[in-house]
């Protein structure tokens, strides 16, 4: 026995909030799915299927019921729907008149016999349930047809068949009113029907029409019926049956030819049930069978619904669960955002009194303890990177220099050379033109206190060398530079177009003897300076292509292509990743080299 205050404090330590910060998050999840999912589901369960069997019955029945219903409603329409049509018949004096006249000959029955029977069948088009209509009587001067046949006056009883089987059931009270006849008629072909649901009425409405019997027999399409009665879902078959039980016609199952079966309910097999539903004012009624196993189906449709109640149960649990699991998530939350914060380079930390003591709590100090380690490790390596940095700028601001620098005397010496080889061969006087234009070319080299300039003063560099070129070749060089207008003002390195010019002289026209050409194109596309420079030279091997373009992707330096490289190593180190730097060339017939840079229009963007 629990003592009173041990109770009291027992009670304390399991309620008080601060028991489930102790509680490992698997016993958590436990406590939760047992006392919010297992139990609710449990108990509902326990009492929901002991209702549910009996509504089921009940519901199933309901509808079996009304299905029925509404096939006797169809049935009997199209068999009233047949009696309204005889009615309509026997009110018909024109037909009368034709089947009341004595005619003189065969040519005079047969012109009254077209007229009336194209009325006579203009009618069905509208009685689907209708499959024939034939006319009797006991006038002598006609002869029998498809639609008009010549009985004598004892034979219309049986409208002058032989039948196996017969019974007429008279409709109304009247003797004179439509009669129900169901018949069994010899089989004449296999194919053909042997069995007749009909409507038969003597034609006695107008009295001075009255020299000869008349008569009319409608028959009812039983296959019509039949397809009424296979529009069904719920039952396994339907039949309709007379007084006696005789089914003449069914959904399936039983025969629709040859002698009449007869329904009797102690021959079903077990399990079946049987609704009855008589149809109004006719001798006729409709059994519907059905399978017990139908109720098994409801009841597994009930079954999914059950799964789907259980469902919105475990949704209700779930509430729960994120009641009771808040205590765990916003804890998780704090060592997440830390988590993050920490990645970001904020090393903060999260209060003691938000901590807890269980296991995220004991990983919440944990983390606070790192971040306060990363801390002072990242303080201290902060400087040592700033350093490093610092001097990495100042190497490749010297790689930088070196490579202009390399430039100049390479330059220097092909423009001399080519100088000094021309005054001797010539010894001209046009030899002082030529050291203006180079003494102006040696200031723009020497100057490399601005090295970003607009495209337009670099252009100017370029008419100089290209004006040297062309007193070096004299009337065998040609040259053309096509700029646009968009791109004077863009900004790039000091010297790109001018090594790649003088590379296409030098290796490409100057080995040829005449028709030496070379094309300059720059434009502006997409954000993109395209630089272009042809030469109709005599083209670049394959092999020595391969090398050419591995060097222009940061291979190893070829010694016959300087200048390219140091345009390539230059542009590396202004635009890095974004620039492009292309060579085509077809042996003896020229190289195109194409660069690519971002457009830019402010040194700050260097």
């Amino acid at each position: 026995m629990m003592i009173p205050g041990m109770k009291k404090d027992f009670k304390r330590q399991i309620i008080g909030n601060g028991v489930l910060n102790n509680f490992s998050i698997s016993q958590k999840m436990m406590l939760i799915f047992v006392g919010c999912v297992i139990l609710p589901l449990l108990i509902q369960n326990i009492f929901y299927y002991s209702a549910t069997e009996k509504n089921i019955q009940n519901e199933v029945m309901q509808r079996l019921t009304q299905s029925l219903s509404e096939k006797t409603s169809k049935v009997n329409g199209c068999i009233w729907g047949t009696i309204s049509l005889s009615r309509r018949y026997n009110t018909n004096e024109e037909l009368y008149k034709f089947l009341d006249t004595q005619y003189s000959n065969h040519l005079h029955y047969l012109i009254a016999y077209q007229s009336q029977m194209k009325n006579l069948l203009s009618v069905l088009a509208y009685n689907q349930q209708v499959s024939q209509v034939i006319l009797y009587t006991d006038n002598f001067t006609i002869f029998s047809g498809a639609l008009v046949k010549k009985i004598s006056s004892d034979d219309f009883n049986t409208l002058g068949e032989k039948l196996l089987d017969y019974k007429l059931e008279l409709l109304t009270s009247s003797p004179n009113g439509p009669k129900l006849r169901i018949a069994l008629v010899p089989m004449q072909l296999k194919t053909s029907n042997d069995r007749s649901l009909s409507i038969v009425r003597p034609l006695q409405y107008y009295p001075d029409y009255s020299n000869y019997q008349k008569a009319i027999r409608i028959d009812i399409n039983l296959s019509y019926i039949s397809s009424m009665l296979k529009e069904n879902d719920l039952f396994d078959n339907i039949i309709l049956v007379d007084s006696n039980n005789r089914i003449i016609a069914s959904a399936n199952t039983y025969r629709e030819i040859g002698p009449y079966d007869v329904f009797s309910a102690q021959k079903l097999k077990k399990g079946i049930v049987v609704l009855k539903q008589p149809l109004m004012d006719v001798p006729l009624s409709l059994y519907g069978f059905y399978d017990t196993n139908i109720v098994s189906k409801e009841f597994t449709k009930m079954r999914w619904e059950t799964i789907l109640i259980a469902l919105g149960s475990m949704l209700l649990a779930i509430f729960c669960i994120l009641l009771v699991a808040s205590n765990i998530t916003k804890r998780t939350k704090l060592v997440v955002d830390l988590s993050r914060s920490i990645a970001q380079g904020n090393f903060r930390q999260i209060s003691q009194d938000k901590i807890g003591r269980d296991e995220i709590g004991f990983l919440a100090e944990s983390i606070n303890q790192m971040s306060g380690q990363l801390q002072t490790l990242i303080d201290e390596e902060y400087k040592a990177r700033l350093m490093k940095a610092h001097l990495e700028r100042e190497t490749v601001q010297a790689k930088l220099l070196a490579l202009q620098s390399q430039v100049n005397p390479h330059f220097m010496f092909n423009t001399l050379e080519c100088i000094r080889l021309k005054a001797m061969v010539k010894n001209e006087a046009e030899t002082a033109k030529m050291v203006m234009y180079v003494s102006k070319m040696f200031r723009h080299l020497i100057d490399w206190d601005d090295d970003i300039i607009p495209l337009r003063e670099d252009l100017k560099f370029l008419e100089e060398f290209l004006y040297i070129q062309k007193y070096r070749f004299e009337d065998e060089f040609e040259s053309s530079v096509m700029v646009d207008e968009a791109a004077k003002s863009c900004l790039l390195p000091k010297l790109i177009i001018q090594p790649v010019v003088e590379n296409a002289c030098v290796h490409g026209v100057e080995s040829i003897s005449q028709n030496r050409r070379i094309e300059i194109c720059i434009t502006v596309i997409d954000g993109q300076m395209l630089i272009s420079v042809s030469d109709n030279g005599i083209g670049i091997d394959e092999p020595q292509l391969m090398k050419l373009k591995e060097m222009l992707k940061g291979g190893e330096k070829l010694t016959h292509s300087v200048g390219l490289y140091n345009v390539y190593q230059r542009l590396n180190l202004y635009y890095g990743k974004g620039f492009t730097m292309n060579v085509q060339s077809q042996e003896g017939q020229g190289t195109k080299i194409t660069i690519g840079i971002p457009v830019r229009r402010s040194k700050e963007e260097f």
